[in-house]
């Protein structure tokens, strides 16, 4: 009876152990997410699995690199509400854009987003993003950062 009763302690044990305690497992189980997985998890719902988005209610993640050419390209991809009010930190919303944009618009910024300029950006997120996007290009490159939207 008492060799059932270990049995089943160490069966239990082995069954509600965390990954990393198990043997061949590694910490990279119990870490972050990476941009592909956040994409996957936070984004590829709306945008679809192959960032085309659906015509007339979510926009295409295809052809983003025209709206960098703008003054205020980069703070409109921080400010749309589906960015800025992601459950993600800083860190990972700059990972996720700069990922985005070289995988679905074939453009590596330089610079690349970073968590300093996203925290600065997603604080105050676009009331109307669409109204936004569309004075982007009616609007000159001395067209202040975080202005009326």
């Amino acid at each position: 009876m008492k060799r059932h009763t270990v049995l089943l302690s160490f069966a239990l044990a082995i069954l509600f152990a965390p990954p990393s305690a198990l043997p061949g497992e590694n910490s990279e189980s119990t870490s972050q997410p990476d941009a592909a997985e956040d994409y996957l998890l936070h984004c590829s719902a709306w945008h679809t699995d192959s960032g085309a988005g659906v015509p007339g209610m979510v926009p295409s993640l295809l052809e983003l690199a025209p709206l960098l050419e703008h003054a205020r390209g980069r703070e409109y991809l921080v400010r749309v509400p589906g960015v800025a009010q992601a459950p993600l930190s800083d860190a990972r919303i700059a990972r996720l854009l700069n990922w985005v944009l070289e995988n679905y618009s074939s453009r590596r910024l330089d610079p690349p987003f970073e968590a300093g300029e996203v925290a600065r950006f997603r604080s105050s997120p676009l009331r109307d993003p669409v109204g936004f996007r569309a004075g982007l290009s009616a609007h000159g490159d001395n067209t202040p950062l975080l202005g009326s939207d």
